[in-house]
């Protein structure tokens, strides 16, 4: 998260926030870290702010749903780092697009996941779950009741 390369990706047409007094408040304030996570931001009126540029590592978020949970407990996250909001819609997003049990890869796949793993068989998801788990021959043949 600390060496992320920020690739900010213009948008086509603004997206255009109307916020309460508050919020408009709390954006300012706020100003500096939103732009250093990437995303840019111009006021346009005392409560109206418009995205002119999006992180490209969200380049798929609900802007309307991102800025809404943000905004929607303002006197929380005043305490709390835009950069673990970012964080956790990151991990969201790497979740999404994450490889989910019982799909069906291809054998080149497969391979490219591991060529990717590069033998680091202590992987997590981005939540933190292991994707990954060492198991002894003697544990497989107990859950396949070879041993007791």
């Amino acid at each position: 998260m600390q060496s992320r390369n920020i690739i900010k990706q213009p948008m086509l047409l603004p997206f255009d926030m109307r916020v309460n007094a508050f919020e408009a408040t709390f954006i300012r304030e706020k100003m500096p870290e939103i732009n250093a996570i990437g995303f840019d931001i111009e006021e346009r009126g005392e409560t109206v702010f418009s995205v002119t540029a999006i992180p490209m590592d969200l380049q798929n978020i609900n802007l309307q749903v991102f800025f809404n949970d943000i905004l929607s407990d303002v006197n929380g996250y005043r305490a709390i780092k835009l950069e673990d909001i970012l964080k956790d819609k990151l991990a969201s997003a790497a979740c999404k697009a994450a490889v989910k049990g019982g799909m069906d890869l291809t054998r080149q796949e497969v391979e490219a996941l591991l060529v990717q793993m590069d033998g680091d068989m202590g992987l997590k998801c981005p939540h933190g779950r292991p994707v990954v788990v060492k198991m002894t021959r003697a544990q497989l043949e107990k859950m396949f009741k070879r041993i007791v």
